[in-house]
């Protein structure tokens, strides 16, 4: 029986071993998961080639030029019966405007 006894005592004091060395993270977040954000690259607008496919899914039409004029695209787009129509889509969300 004594050697049942010590190994308890030995996996109590293996416990509480490696729970003492665990890292304490303050708030509902962990300390990895925080750092993890800053490093990940995130675009801040949407791509020529995105505007250009929004706008075409956007009207059905053929794209004809694609111009960036501050935090918008102006896309002009060639329609049905040879009507040209621009369109501005917003450079960060992708949403026409």
């Amino acid at each position: 029986m004594p050697i049942k006894r010590h190994s308890w005592l030995l996996l109590i004091v293996a416990l509480a071993v490696s729970l003492a060395s665990m890292p304490l993270n303050a708030g509902s977040g962990s300390a990895r998961s925080a750092n993890k954000d800053r490093f990940i690259a995130r675009p801040e607008s949407i791509s020529r080639d995105e505007a250009a496919s929004i706008a075409k899914e956007a009207t059905g039409g053929r794209i004809l030029s694609v111009e960036r004029k501050g935090n918008s695209y102006r896309v002009k787009v060639l329609l049905k019966r040879e009507r040209v129509r621009t369109v501005r889509i917003d450079a960060r969300t992708g949403k026409l405007k």
